[in-house]
């Protein structure tokens, strides 16, 4: 018997495998992916792993959402990264967007950059 959810919540078949279930879980009600687990008597692996393909959790690499998203509604790196369910930086929405053949960058040379590329840009120690 569920502790936190009822049993009218629960979908009957693969709630785990539930694309608006776990949407709504995580997003809506803010169950950790722990608490969903127990609940519905699997792994947490299990639901984590469905949870990301089905793009929510770590939407960036859900390709579908990508292709929506960027082709589709025709929005920049930078507006997708900018998204409340993403959290991530525009390099990495690059990245998948390259990987997944739907930018014209390769996915390989799309870089996050290192500090002390940044040469003298920072500023001078103050005394």
């Amino acid at each position: 018997m569920p502790f936190r959810l009822s049993e009218e919540e629960i979908p009957d078949e693969q709630p785990h495998r539930n694309r608006e279930f776990l949407k709504w879980a995580i997003h809506e009600r803010g169950l950790s992916l722990r608490t969903i687990a127990y609940e519905l008597g699997v792994s947490k692996s299990r639901v984590t792993v469905h949870a990301e393909r089905l793009g929510i959790l770590r939407p960036w690499r859900h390709e579908p959402t990508l292709r929506r998203l960027y082709v589709k509604e025709d929005l920049s790196a930078d507006e997708i990264a900018a998204r409340d369910e993403f959290d991530c930086s525009p390099t990495t929405v690059r990245k998948y967007l390259a990987e997944y053949g739907l930018a014209d960058e390769n996915a390989d040379e799309v870089t996050y950059g290192r500090l002390d590329d940044l040469g003298s840009e920072s500023p001078a120690p103050t005394t």
